[in-house]
């Protein structure tokens, strides 16, 4: 008897633990260095810097080449990469690139240089 409720018990962990839905999928890192922050260069001459809150960031500070103008932008669901935004202006970080929209000055086709 005791057997027959040992076997049942592991059955039915197993049994939950195979029907308990897939934990979801993490979200999109963008590449930093020790000091969580990346550097990118783009078209025309132009520059900008991101400053991450943290290793798993939730808010940004998008630094431009145009006087230092600063962004402080906040992590946003979007598809493939790390998104952040204002509401004014978005920047999407995937891989190597990134994308800026609703800067001052443009900033386009933009290219990993470092991270710091």
């Amino acid at each position: 008897m005791r057997v027959a409720s040992v076997v049942f018990a592991v059955s039915a962990a197993l049994f939950s633990a195979a029907a308990a839905p897939a934990p979801p999928a993490a979200a999109a890192q963008p590449p930093m260095g020790q000091f969580d922050g990346a550097f990118y260069t783009c078209d025309q001459s132009q520059a900008f810097q991101v400053s991450y809150d943290s290793k798993t960031p939730k808010a940004v500070t998008l630094t431009t080449s145009n006087n230092n103008r600063q962004y402080h932008l906040k992590r946003v669901a979007g598809a493939g990469g790390a998104q952040f935004s204002d509401g004014a202006v978005n920047v999407s970080v995937s891989g190597d690139g990134a994308n800026v929209q609703g800067t001052e000055i443009k900033l386009t086709d933009c290219k990993l240089k470092n991270t710091t």
